[in-house]
């Protein structure tokens, strides 16, 4: 039977007792090292093998020949449950305690070796571990049950996890190989018997993601242990040896970019004696710091030049760091230094805030297009990619993707990824297949791969993006391998609103002409209103007159039930893009109207009518 069954009823008060076991290389150091940091009010424990006279007398030599071959089982069972029963009746002040390896993993480790030594199975040597801690068994259920156990594991599987174990940490025999493998199946056993509270995968996930589960799992029981605040925070190192460059990348991260500025030095505190501790330290003060400031989700710390220390801060953070070194001090600055700088760190921005997809392309047949223009792609896309690609991807964009296509308005728009030297290809092709357009206006976009992973984009490309990322359009080839970037919220709302401005300043021009273009006044109007009602609602309008039609449902034009053929009527297209244009310069007002700037009076305006309100 079981070294310790369950309690039929728990304990009123959670075990003062933090438990963190797991198999070797899985980071249970690391983790209570974190923990305590952030919770001073935690008492962490000396290994079991510090509190019995007999472990001293085993340092310096060959420890795991002693476990495995050189002693007896009975007394190495007695010496383990005597170093864990002693670390168990140390005195302490009543506050939380944590303990590297719990009670459970008495059991684990002497299962581990009986499998080990006489070829058990996992069964029969879990049977040889209880019997010979039978003389033990009152004390122990009793210290069990004062602990709140949490086991780290590298896998779910065994196997895998004891593959993930030796690649952290060769093995130097094939004995020890062994015991882990053993180790690992007992400790598997035991989770399924329920002889740990809470199991965490840590798996290849960074250390800081590992403790923010542990910590979450802890601050229910225990308030005093508070939740990690950097599961969600984007890590920026500047480092380089010219404090002009890194001053530079700082600000730019600060004032374009929202990353708070953090001075390394500051956050770590008292000096470090190796990289380890100094990154430790350091992300004790970025959790301190962030919990203070919950609404950062971006820091850059600086200077972190020390390549140890990086790779420390790479374990701990995972893919969310990212490390901008500058220039070594003397070297002369090349052509557009600033410039390339800021490209530099917008992707290095980017690259951490958005999310990368893998597109999957269409047929041109899908996009239900006319056949003149089902021939004019099908031959662009084979004339671009055959034999040999010049291009990385190729898409049907605006209403044509969208399904709103109309012959003889619409236009047709297509994106192309290349690099700069094909340009003359395209140009070529462009050209030879022009004909076969039949009079549909064509606007062709190229733009490289650096420049979307800079965000270097008009913001009607980001609204591209974004309606990709979601499988709303797909391109009809792409390259194997790419991936596509898709927008943050933040980037794409701030790129919506400057398409927003771009289309009211259209707008105005276009009322100022004594004869409008039709085709641009109406497109302006809807842009417009779509970016109003996308930013207002969250609704996306695919079709122009889809978004007029809703606009003019919030906000009337004052030309009746509904907005009337605005593609067409002149004076329908003015009235409601007068109407859309007042509904945006009313969101800029700062309040109500202001008084005279002498008196402070308020100056009554002459009531709006039919007669003396222009149409826009």
């Amino acid at each position: 039977m079981p070294l310790s069954p369950p309690a039929e009823n728990g304990p009123s008060a959670p075990p003062r007792v933090i438990a963190v076991s797991g198999p070797a290389h899985v980071g249970k150091g690391t983790q209570l090292r974190l923990l305590a940091h952030r919770a001073p009010q935690l008492e962490v424990c000396r290994p079991a093998e510090e509190h019995v006279p007999q472990w001293p007398a085993l340092i310096g030599t060959d420890r795991t020949g002693w476990w495995l071959q050189g002693a007896s089982y009975q007394e190495l069972a007695d010496v383990l449950a005597a170093s864990f029963l002693a670390r168990t009746r140390q005195p302490h002040a009543g506050a939380l305690r944590c303990v590297r390896q719990g009670l459970p993993m008495l059991e684990a480790t002497l299962a581990a070796v009986a499998a080990v030594r006489e070829k058990r199975s996992t069964a029969r040597a879990a049977d040889n571990a209880r019997a010979v801690l039978a003389p033990y068994r009152a004390a122990l259920y009793a210290a069990e049950e004062s602990e709140y156990g949490i086991v780290l594991l590298h896998d779910e599987d065994p196997a895998r996890g004891v593959a993930r174990g030796l690649a952290r940490s060769p093995a130097p025999n094939g004995l020890l190989e062994n015991y882990r493998r053993r180790l690992h199946e007992q400790i598997h056993r035991l989770v399924d018997e329920g002889r740990f509270d809470t199991a965490v995968v840590v798996g290849d996930r960074p250390v800081i993601d590992v403790q923010h589960e542990l910590r979450q799992c802890l601050h229910r029981l225990y308030p005093a242990v508070p939740e990690c605040a950097l599961s969600r925070v984007r890590v920026v190192a500047l480092g380089g040896d010219s404090d002009r460059a890194r001053e530079a990348a700082g600000e730019y991260l600060r004032t374009r970019r929202g990353y708070a500025r953090l001075d390394a030095a500051h956050l770590v505190g008292e000096a470090a004696s190796d990289a380890r501790t100094w990154a430790e330290r350091l992300t004790d003060g970025l959790d301190r710091y962030c919990a203070a400031h919950p609404f950062l989700d971006r820091v850059s710390v600086e200077p972190v030049r020390d390549a140890d220390a990086l790779a420390e801060l790479r374990k701990v953070f995972g893919d969310r760091l990212r490390v901008q070194d500058g220039p070594p001090a003397g070297r002369t600055a090349a052509p557009w230094a600033q410039l390339s700088l800021q490209r530099r760190l917008d992707r290095l921005a980017f690259d951490s805030a958005w999310t990368f997809r893998t597109p999957k392309p269409v047929s041109v047949h899908s996009l239900g297009l006319p056949p003149c223009l089902g021939v004019y792609l099908r031959a662009l896309r084979e004339r671009l990619t055959r034999p040999s690609p010049v291009v990385d991807l190729i898409a049907v964009t605006g209403s044509a993707a969208r399904g709103t296509y109309e012959h003889g308005w619409s236009g047709l728009d297509v994106l192309v990824l290349a690099p700069q030297d094909r340009l003359p290809r395209l140009r070529q092709v462009r050209a030879e297949l022009a004909p076969e357009l039949a009079g549909v206006r064509l606007t062709m976009t190229v733009l490289t791969e650096d420049e979307f992973r800079a965000g270097a984009l008009p913001p009607r490309l980001l609204h591209v993006l974004t309606l990709s990322g979601a499988g709303a359009i797909a391109p009809l080839w792409c390259a194997p391998g790419l991936a596509l970037p898709v927008p943050d919220a933040v980037t794409y709302a701030d790129g919506s609103l400057r398409d927003g401005v771009r289309a009211a300043v259209t707008l105005r021009r276009q009322l100022l002409l004594d004869a409008p273009d039709p085709h641009a006044l109406y497109k302006a109007t809807a842009l417009l209103a779509k970016i109003m009602l996308r930013v207002e609602c969250g609704a996306e309008y695919p079709a122009d007159d889809q978004a007029i039609a809703a606009f003019h449902r919030r906000q009337p034009d004052g030309g009746g039930d509904g907005p009337g053929d605005v593609r067409n009527d002149r004076a329908g297209a003015e009235r409601m893009a007068g109407a859309v244009l007042r509904g945006w310069l009313a969101t800029l007002g700062a309040g109500p109207a202001p008084g005279n700037p002498v008196t402070g009076a308020l100056e009554a305006a002459p009531p709006r009518t039919a007669e003396n309100r222009p149409p826009w």
